[in-house]
C-alpha cells in the first residue's frame, strides 16, 4: 500500500481501512449522492425563466413603496468567505482529479403547495430580499481541493490542501434562480419535476448560485386565488430541511407584506457565513484540518469505530433477495474500495438507478393520536417513525405479500439534528446544512412481522422496538456518539479521497450502492421552527402556515437515495397537524410497485399503532 516507509503514510492508511470497514463507505448523515449529472432541464411544459441583474446585499429595491429610503442600510461589498466543512465537501462534493467521470450533487429538494399565487415580481424581490440574509445563498465556490500529493500506491490518501475549497458570498446578492412553469394543474405537475431535480440537477459551483426556486401556477403573472406550487431545490451543502422551512416561510412572510400594502421592513444586515457541522459539533479549533483533530483522537474514538464495524457480524439487511448478492463486506469489501475497485465487481446497472416517489398523509386526527400515544408510551414521535419502517421493511424484502419464518436484522439510518447535539449549537439564524444521523440495529424479525402486526395488532411489539429505538439514540447523545461520528468523518474526508470511495461503493455489484436497511428523516413539526430573524427585533417568532392569502396546504422534502443510501426510506414533516411523508428508495432494486406497497403498509401500521383503525379489519375507528 505504501510508496516508503513513512511513518504517517501508515498511520493514515491504516486509519482509513479501519473507517472503512466501520463503516462501509456510508456517511453518518441523512443524504446520499445523487444519481446523474445533467443541467435543470425543461421538461415540455410552458417555462419562462425570469432572471433580473444582481442586486447588493443591502440597498434593495423595497417591495413597497411605503418603505423610506432612509431605513435602506448602507451598502456592503465585503466578501463573506470559509473552507467548506467535511460534510459540504461530500454533498458539494470534491472531486477526485484522478477519476474519469466528475461526482454528481447531493440534491435536497423541499415542495411547498400553496393555497394562492403571487406575482413573479412580488415572489422574486422576497427571494431576493432573502438571499441578502443568508450567505449561502448567494455563494459560490473558490478553489481546486486538490492536495499537495496522494502518498498511498492506490492514490487515495492525500497530504496538504494548499487551494481549499471556500465558499465565498460577495457583497452582491446572487441572481435569484426563479423559473415559471405554467401548466393546468400546479399540485400535479410539480412531482416530475421535483423527481428529475432530485436526481439529476447540477449546479455552477464556480458563479453559483447554489440554488434556484420553481413556481408552478395556471398562468398568467397577476396574483391570483388559484393553488400553485413552490418548489425550492438546493445542492444539500447549503441547506437542510430546517433551513428551507425558514426560508419558505421568510419568502411568504414578505409577499404577504407587501401585498397587504402595509410595507415590508428592510431586511437585516446579512448574517455571517454559518460555522460548519463540524466546528458546531466539535468546538472552533477541533476540527481536523485546523490542526488539532490527531490530539483529539482518544480509546473512545477506535472503541465507537469498532463498534460500527462489529455491526456487520448481524448482517443486516441492505438488500430485498435477488437483488445483488451482498457478498462484499468486512474488511475484504475495504480493502478491495481502497484499492481503487467496486467491491463484488462493478455494477452494470449502477448508472440506471433513480428515485421512485409516493407521497402519503396521515390524517389530522391520526397524527394526534399518534402524538398522543407516544407520549403515553414514553417514546418520541422519530421513534415510533423507525419502528414503523424496520416493521415495513420485513414486509418487502422477500417480494409483496411474502410471509415466512426467516428473521432478519435491520439496520435503520435516523437523522438527527446536529444543531440540538453540538458543543457549540447553530441557532439557525441562517440557511447551512447541520444535518446528521445515527444507525438503529433493530430486529430481528420475521419476514412480514409489520402486516402480521397490522392485521393482528400486537401493540407491546410495535411499541417495544420503538423504546428500543429510543433507548439507542438517548445512549448514542449521551455516550459522546455525535462528536465521535463527526471526528471519525472528519479525518477520513481530510485525508483521504472519501468521495471517490463512496463512487466505487455506488458502483458495486454486491452492494448497489446500499448501506441500510431503511431510513427515517423527521423534520418534526413546522410551527414549532423559529423563523428567521427580522432586523429591529430581539425575540423570533415561530414558523407559520398561514401568511395573509398564503396556507401551506401540503409540503413534501427529500434527498437522493439512488446513487448510494437507504434500501427503503421515508422523510415526514408535520404542517397544519397532518404528517406528510415522502417515500423515496431507488429503483430498479424497489419498483415503483413496491414503493407503494412500503408506503400504504408503513401509513397503515401507523394508523392501527396510533388506534384509529381497527388491526383485524383495516377499517377507521
Amino acid at each position: 500500500l505504501l510508496k516508503g516507509g513513512n511513518t504517517d503514510i501508515f498511520f493514515r492508511t491504516t486509519l482509513l481501512l479501519i473507517f472503512t470497514v466501520g463503516y462501509g463507505v456510508a456517511f453518518v448523515n441523512d443524504a446520499f449522492f445523487s444519481i446523474g449529472s445533467r443541467r435543470i432541464p425543461s421538461r415540455g411544459v410552458s417555462q419562462d425563466v425570469t432572471r433580473r441583474p444582481s442586486h447588493r446585499v443591502v440597498g434593495l429595491k423595497p417591495l413597497s413603496l411605503s418603505v423610506a429610503p432612509d431605513d435602506v442600510q448602507t451598502e456592503t461589498a465585503v466578501p463573506f468567505r470559509r473552507p467548506l466543512g467535511s460534510q459540504e465537501l461530500l454533498m458539494l462534493p470534491r472531486q477526485y482529479s484522478l477519476s474519469p467521470k466528475s461526482f454528481p450533487a447531493m440534491t435536497h429538494c423541499s415542495a411547498y403547495v400553496l393555497s394562492a399565487t403571487p406575482s413573479t415580481e412580488t415572489l422574486r424581490d422576497a427571494a431576493t430580499r432573502a438571499a441578502a440574509q443568508h450567505p449561502l445563498l448567494r455563494a459560490r465556490v473558490e478553489g481546486n481541493g486538490e492536495p499537495n500529493k496522494r502518498i498511498d500506491f492506490f492514490q487515495m490518501v492525500r497530504e496538504g490542501e494548499p487551494d481549499p475549497l471556500t465558499f465565498v458570498a460577495d457583497g452582491s446578492a446572487a441572481d435569484v434562480p426563479l423559473v415559471v412553469v405554467n401548466v393546468k394543474n400546479p399540485t400535479e405537475a410539480w412531482v416530475t419535476q421535483f423527481n428529475s431535480d432530485l436526481d439529476s440537477a447540477e449546479y455552477d459551483t464556480e458563479n453559483g448560485p447554489l440554488w434556484k426556486m420553481t413556481l408552478f401556477r395556471v398562468s398568467g403573472d397577476a396574483p391570483s386565488d388559484s393553488a400553485c406550487v413552490v418548489s425550492l431545490t438546493f445542492n444539500h451543502a447549503v441547506s437542510d430541511q430546517s433551513s428551507a422551512n425558514m426560508l419558505i416561510d421568510q419568502i411568504l412572510r414578505d409577499v404577504a407584506a407587501a401585498e397587504a400594502g402595509g410595507g415590508v421592513a428592510p431586511p437585516p444586515s446579512s448574517a455571517e457565513m454559518p460555522r460548519s457541522l463540524e466546528r458546531n459539533v466539535l468546538g472552533v479549533g477541533n476540527a481536523w484540518p485546523d490542526g488539532n483533530g490527531l490530539s483529539k483522537l482518544t480509546p473512545r474514538t477506535l472503541t465507537y469505530v469498532a463498534g460500527k464495524a462489529a455491526e456487520g457480524l448481524k448482517s443486516p439487511v441492505i438488500l430485498p433477495d435477488g437483488a445483488g448478492s451482498d457478498t462484499g463486506g468486512g474488511v475484504a469489501a475495504a480493502l478491495t474500495t481502497i484499492s481503487g475497485n467496486s467491491a463484488g465487481g462493478k455494477s452494470a446497472k449502477a448508472g440506471d438507478r433513480k428515485s421512485t416517489l409516493q407521497f402519503r398523509t396521515l390524517s389530522a386526527a391520526a397524527t394526534e393520536a399518534l402524538r398522543l400515544k407516544c407520549r403515553a408510551e414514553s417514546v418520541s414521535v422519530t421513534a415510533a417513525l423507525a419502528s414503523a419502517v424496520a416493521f415495513t421493511s420485513s414486509d418487502l424484502v422477500a417480494g409483496v405479500g411474502a410471509n415466512g419464518k426467516k428473521e432478519r436484522n435491520y439496520k435503520v439510518l435516523q437523522s438527527l439534528d446536529m444543531r440540538r447535539v453540538s458543543s457549540d449549537p447553530d441557532p439557525l439564524e441562517t440557511m447551512s446544512c447541520q444535518a446528521g444521523s445515527m444507525d438503529l440495529m433493530l430486529g430481528p424479525f420475521a419476514d412480514g412481522s409489520g402486516r402480521k402486526l397490522a392485521g393482528d395488532f400486537e401493540p407491546e411489539q410495535f411499541w417495544d422496538v420503538a423504546r428500543e429505538s429510543q433507548a439507542q439514540t438517548k445512549l448514542f447523545v449521551e455516550s459522546g456518539g455525535p462528536e465521535q461520528a463527526v471526528r471519525v468523518f472528519d479525518f477520513a474526508m481530510t485525508i483521504s479521497d472519501l468521495n471517490n470511495l463512496v463512487h466505487l461503493t455506488a458502483q458495486s455489484e454486491s452492494s448497489q450502492g446500499r448501506a441500510y436497511s431503511a431510513g427515517v428523516s423527521n423534520a418534526g413539526v413546522y410551527e414549532r421552527q423559529p423563523a428567521a430573524p427580522v432586523a429591529g427585533f430581539v425575540d423570533r417568532d415561530t414558523l407559520k402556515a398561514n401568511h395573509g392569502r398564503y396556507a401551506i396546504e401540503d409540503v413534501h422534502f427529500a434527498t437522493s437515495h439512488a446513487r448510494s443510501g437507504c434500501l427503503y426510506q421515508v422523510s415526514c414533516l408535520t404542517v397544519d397537524g397532518k404528517a406528510r411523508f415522502t417515500f423515496h428508495p431507488a429503483a430498479p432494486i424497489v419498483s415503483e410497485r413496491e414503493g407503494a406497497a412500503f408506503a400504504d403498509y408503513f401509513v397503515d401500521l401507523l394508523e392501527v399503532a396510533a388506534g384509529t383503525k381497527k388491526a383485524s379489519t383495516g377499517k377507521a375507528v
